[in-house]
């Protein structure tokens, strides 16, 4: 705990990008020893998800940062707007319904159950990793001026869309890159929405009903999981959707609030 410490106050960039990529490093080296095909529930996945959001946990509480991160922050003090702040990045969850193949949908209680851990546990282990512990280690590094907040918001979405590189291996590199941007795009908007409800689980919710809408096919469609990009065209309308709901009111969200952070322990 003694040298995590020091990273923090020494390397807090450096400190999250390896936090990050040993994390996602993990997943990838569990994805490469699955089984073909895949069974509905993916039990050492999940099972890792969960072990690395519990670890995240658990030295958010050691730093006791659990609070102000937005882990266990009371309701009562998040913002008085908070289901509001929710509606742009709901707005994208919402958009994604319509890729779904709704004629050839099955809600089977196994596929469904699939559907809903497998999101649930994948939303809490980005934004507990991304959103809770990297992005407020960046905070207490550059949070005490808005320009610094700006920073760790950025840095921890480009982070976060860098770590998806890792998609190389199995997928085209246009789609990879398309990921790439996807994900930093709405980093930053989670990150806006954290700061500004103080609270990590208006992200979660969010985050894994926008993972749930786009995996529809993958769980609910018998052989419907084939990956099929949009093309470069289908690309560029997505990141203009993404600007305009993750980006722009993440920025907003952002400027709506006075620095607020703590030094590390």
């Amino acid at each position: 705990m003694e040298m995590l410490k020091h990273y923090i106050k020494n390397h807090p960039t450096l400190l999250t990008v390896i936090l990050t990529f040993i994390s996602v490093g993990l997943l990838f080296v569990v994805k490469l020893f699955e089984v073909e095909p895949a069974p509905m529930f993916k039990w050492p996945r999940l099972i890792l998800l969960t072990l690395i959001s519990f670890s995240v946990i658990k030295v958010l509480n050691k730093l006791n940062w659990s609070e102000q991160a937005g882990l266990t922050s009371p309701m009562s003090s998040w913002h008085s707007k908070w289901h509001f702040a929710m509606i742009p990045l709901l707005l994208i969850a919402l958009i994604s319904i319509t890729s779904a193949n709704w004629p050839q949908v099955q809600f089977t209680p196994l596929a469904v159950s699939a559907w809903l851990v497998s999101n649930f546990a994948t939303g809490l282990f980005e934004e507990v990793l991304m959103r809770g512990l990297c992005f407020y280690i960046l905070l207490t590094a550059w949070g005490s001026t808005k320009k610094g907040v700006f920073l760790a918001a950025f840095v921890q979405a480009l982070i976060f869309g860098l770590a998806h590189l890792g998609n190389l291996y199995h997928m085209p590199l246009i789609d990879v890159i398309a990921q790439v941007i996807f994900a930093t795009l709405i980093g930053f908007g989670f990150a806006g929405l954290v700061y500004l409800t103080k609270s990590l689980w208006p992200a979660i919710i969010v985050h894994s009903l926008i993972n749930s809408t786009g995996t529809i096919n993958d769980y609910l469609v018998t052989g419907g999981g084939d990956f099929q990009g949009p093309g470069v065209t289908g690309y560029v309308v997505i990141i203009v959707i993404f600007t305009v709901l993750s980006v722009i009111p993440g920025l907003f969200y952002l400027r709506a609030c006075e620095p607020h952070t703590v030094k590390a322990h």
